[in-house]
């Protein structure tokens, strides 16, 4: 830019430059964020191969204002989403002093990984292991529910199929 009497000059060879560097800097992003999306997708159809059925979450980012009464969350998830299991991303702030926490949340944005911002696609990577330690363990709880639930409905079986008048001939 050039100025001449308190004006700004447009110089058009200085922003053709710009417009070259911009161009190169945007294809060398693009190729990279493609790369990284490959990669989530190996994550994803290694975890859909396991047929969880389960979420989990883990907060990547936290941040508050001075007096700590808002906070905002960057979460990264793995969840069902439009029918499909795959990671997710939501942001939202929180009132820290509302009693109701569900009710507390503004601002909630929720993105399938791969929609997401790229921004926020690039704080989220880090906690892919977090949350497959987050997977892991909903996973050993939810089978320990299971087994007790299992044990439980083999009770019931056993008694009906004690008490139960016979059904033979029908």
């Amino acid at each position: 830019m050039l100025h001449d009497q308190g004006k700004t000059v447009v110089d058009p060879s200085a922003i053709e430059s710009d417009l070259k560097v911009l161009a190169a800097s945007s294809n060398n992003l693009n190729r990279l964020t493609d790369q990284l999306t490959g990669y989530i997708e190996l994550v994803e159809s290694v975890l859909n191969a396991l047929n969880l059925g389960l979420k989990a979450s883990v907060v990547v980012e936290r941040s508050s204002d001075e007096d700590g009464t808002w906070c905002h969350y960057v979460r990264l998830w793995y969840d069902k989403i439009d029918g499909k299991w795959g990671l997710a991303v939501d942001e939202y702030d929180e009132n820290q002093e509302d009693p109701n926490p569900d009710a507390s949340w503004i601002n909630r944005k929720f993105w399938a990984f791969t929609d997401a911002p790229r921004a926020l696609r690039l704080k989220v990577v880090p906690g892919i292991p977090d949350l497959i330690r987050a997977l892991v363990k909903e996973s050993e709880r939810m089978a320990a529910a299971t087994a007790a639930t299992v044990a439980r409905a083999k009770e019931i079986a056993a008694s009906l199929s004690k008490s139960a008048p016979s059904v033979a001939g029908k």
